[in-house]
């Protein structure tokens, strides 16, 4: 739930814990998108992939975010909404060139990538990989906290490369143990509690709500943490899991579309700023209820896909055939 304008008026009224509890949240992001990442490299870094594979994943995911983009422009334009503010058209026909879902372009980035990373590192040394290791997480996580992006900034592709190659290393080195579990507790609350001790001294007593603390090296090494904590338990199956897991990505490309943005939080604002419980109550059902509704849109658009990926199957097949002449 978008809590900028809230928080901005609880800082401006100085009711700075107030402001800091209604940006609780912001921190979450970009340790579940480290921890994403790294699930990404646990799994895939130890395989070969070739060029041809990994271009039809990425192609796979920008036909997606496309589907998305073209829809909601042809709402926008419906219904009259402003096209020329903040590059709306270019940021709907070209979302990945203008930057409109760094994620997504960082991630379709990685897998286009992913044949070269993966043969680069294979055959390297538990000290050479940890030497690289140290290299990017300095380069990609700690210079972007201190405003240097000379390598990558602290949304983008280099903090996208650490963290799979952070999620290969564990797959490659680290033996599943107890001590797994211990050890990803302390990183994960350790971090945690810098993150969230940094952020209230920038809005308590600085009076600033745009800190960096919870991006970068902090939330990387938190996402660890958590990393470590769940690959110690046994691997399950849930069917219902797997397949409301499908479609989640989905939830944040239409909720991060330029066109949906501003106006779906425009339903979503709550006035009352002192009552904190009751407003992150609400933004809890809130989310809940964009989930649902943005699930059920993806299972729309899958039925679509397939409907056209059928069609295009028996297109080939019917040019493959060939005409039995009868003398």
């Amino acid at each position: 739930m978008e809590q900028r304008g809230g928080s901005d008026a609880l800082i401006a009224n100085n009711q700075l814990s107030d402001a800091f509890y209604s940006l609780f949240y912001l921190p979450l992001g970009d340790i579940g998108v480290y921890a994403f990442v790294m699930i990404t490299g646990y799994y895939l870094g130890s395989k070969e992939y070739d060029e041809k594979r990994t271009l039809r994943k990425a192609v796979s995911i920008y036909t997606q975010l496309y589907f998305y983009s073209i829809l909601f422009f042809l709402v926008a334009i419906y219904l009259k909404m402003p096209l020329k503010e903040n590059y709306s058209i270019w940021k709907s026909i070209m979302p990945l060139t203008f930057n409109h879902y760094w994620f997504v372009t960082a991630y379709i980035l990685l897998m286009l990538f992913l044949p070269y990373i993966n043969r680069a590192v294979a055959n390297l040394s538990r000290s050479r990989f940890i030497y690289l290791l140290v290299i990017l997480i300095a380069s990609c996580s700690i210079f972007p906290l201190i405003n240097n992006n000379v390598a990558s900034e602290s949304v983008g592709l280099g903090i996208l490369i650490t963290a799979y190659l952070v999620g290969l290393y564990i797959r490659k080195f680290v033996k599943k143990s107890n001590w797994n579990y211990l050890i990803g507790i302390v990183l994960f609350v350790v971090n945690l509690a810098i993150i969230y001790g940094k952020m209230y001294y920038d809005i308590v007593f600085s009076k600033n709500r745009y800190t960096n603390i919870y991006t970068g090296f902090f939330a990387l090494i938190c996402s660890l943490g958590l990393f470590l904590i769940f690959i110690t338990f046994k691997a399950h199956f849930n069917g219902v899991i797997n397949q409301v897991a499908k479609h989640m990505f989905a939830v944040y490309l239409i909720t991060e579309n330029i066109f949906v943005l501003t106006k779906m939080w425009n339903y979503f604002t709550f006035s009352n700023t002192t009552n904190l419980i009751k407003m992150n109550f609400y933004g809890f059902i809130a989310v809940l209820g964009i989930m649902t509704v943005c699930y059920f849109m993806d299972i729309g658009r899958s039925i679509i896909f397939k409907v056209i990926s059928i069609i295009l199957n028996r297109h080939k097949l019917n040019k493959r055939e060939v005409p039995i002449k009868i003398n």
